[in-house]
């Protein structure tokens, strides 16, 4: 499959950013945060509504994303020479517009392919030490297939922002596109609340150590509504598993057995977790950049292990980011002990194979309406490889689209992966890789 650029250019803000902040400072959990991209990629079908996107819908997206860069003028930067600010000098967006003939949108979901959404993205997908000076912190591109689907998908800097920001942003975008509500304005408090701080170098925790070598395979795993009450029902030991808990569990475990087959004895899992919630007071939702911790849990790689056992190790690491964290992070001793933590991490992972499991349940993806409806699915474009490349073994979670289930992106090594997907309990539980037009075989035309 091939798209064809129809057109490429920066959008800026529609008002000048002021002098007095055309420097935005990284916070000190900017400065830790990996140098990495994230996509994400949104899927509208043929609606058949009068609304429905054509080809001059690319038009009304760009004006509507040039008055949201005014609230988000930090994205329309770019990184600073030395590494340490966003020089906010209204350089703009990178937004393209492609077409990909002879080809509907059912096409393609028809029988997904997990390297496809590398084609719908605006730029190449690669790990980079630290991120290089004067690059672009987000990138846009919309691509129209024929029978009138759409994808509008995004690419931008860790360094600078995590889920929670990308997904306001988007939503927000949305909403000023269909002129309905009021979108979001950012809280920029970070800078202030956890400042720049220039003792730290450029890559403090060394994210290269963490990386494998190796040829990436990436599987998606659906746990629909009844299969995670199956999975939860297997959890006796622990009150209230979340479904989360529970899907990260079983993930853990079959991950245990793909690591012991490849002669790792410990695994170590690290759990992103919003600091924004675990503040007293709360950080505002709304609050731009980084606010991640990192929960980490240890464990003998034991198949025997039952659910629960694995579900305390994960809820106990969680408990542990906590107001009293945050408190210690706010001052200087805090936040070397934290950076050494994540030192400690890249230490053991040499002796240990390391996992790592974000969630992006309970987002709002599914609510970014552009005016034509909301999308019938959402994906985070993956490093499968046919060659050898660096990439970690990661998994994202996110919600299906009728929000009572789980779609878990796994991204391992082939050789662990041969294994990982031939456990038995992962096989009666989820359904690998299906199509996501299974659920939406209501739509006549997508």
């Amino acid at each position: 499959m091939e798209g064809e650029i129809i057109s490429s250019e920066n959008v800026r803000p529609s008002s000048p950013t002021p002098l007095h902040l055309q420097i935005y400072k990284f916070s000190t959990l900017d400065q830790i945060a990996p140098s990495m991209l994230v996509p994400v990629v949104l899927y509208y079908p043929n609606t058949e509504k009068p609304s429905h996107p054509d080809l001059s819908t690319s038009h009304l997206l760009k004006r509507s994303l040039s008055l949201i860069l005014t609230r988000f003028y930090p994205l329309a930067g770019r990184i600073s020479v030395d590494c340490q600010y966003i020089d906010c000098n209204d350089y703009g967006v990178p937004f393209s517009v492609a077409k990909i003939n002879g080809r509907k949108l059912s096409d393609l979901l028809r029988n997904p392919d997990q390297q496809y959404p590398r084609l719908l993205l605006p730029c190449d997908m690669k790990w980079e030490a630290e991120s290089p000076p004067d690059s672009t912190v987000a990138m846009i591109r919309i691509t129209y297939f024929d029978c009138g689907g759409i994808s509008i998908s995004a690419v931008f800097c860790h360094k600078l922002v995590d889920a929670v920001t990308i997904e306001q942003f988007l939503n927000s975008w949305a909403a000023t596109t269909r002129r309905s509500g009021q979108p979001v304005c950012p809280n920029y408090i970070s800078q202030s609340i956890f400042p720049f701080k220039e003792e730290i170098p450029r890559q403090s925790v060394p994210i290269s150590a963490l990386l494998k070598t190796g040829k990436p395979v990436v599987k998606r795993y659906v746990f629909d509504g009844s299969a995670i009450s199956s999975l939860k029902a297997k959890i006796v030991d622990v009150q209230s598993p979340t479904r989360v808990e529970a899907v990260s569990a079983l993930i853990w475990k079959c991950f245990m057995a793909a690591s012991l087959a490849n002669n790792k004895f410990v695994s170590l899992l690290t759990h992103a977790v919003n600091l924004r919630r675990k503040a007293n007071p709360p950080f505002p939702s709304d609050c731009f950049g980084n606010f991640l911790g990192l929960a980490m849990a240890f464990s003998a790689n034991d198949t025997g292990k039952n659910l629960g056992y694995l579900v305390t190790k994960i809820r106990d690491a969680v408990r542990k980011i906590d107001e009293d964290l945050v408190n210690r992070l706010l001052g200087d001793e805090g936040f070397l002990g934290y950076r050494e933590n994540l030192q400690r991490t890249s230490e053991v992972s040499e002796n240990a194979d390391l996992l790592t499991i974000s969630s992006w349940c309970g987002f709002g993806w599914y609510s970014a309406d552009f005016g034509w409806g909301k999308p019938m699915w959402l994906t985070k474009c993956n490093v499968g490889s046919d060659s050898e490349t660096r990439f970690l073994h990661d998994v994202l979670l996110l919600d299906t689209r009728n929000g009572d289930g789980i779609e878990a992106w796994v991204i391992l090594d082939e050789k662990y992966m041969s294994v990982f997907d031939n456990v038995e309990e992962l096989r009666e539980l989820a359904s690998c890789d299906p199509s996501p037009l299974d659920i939406m075989a209501a739509i006549r035309c997508v």
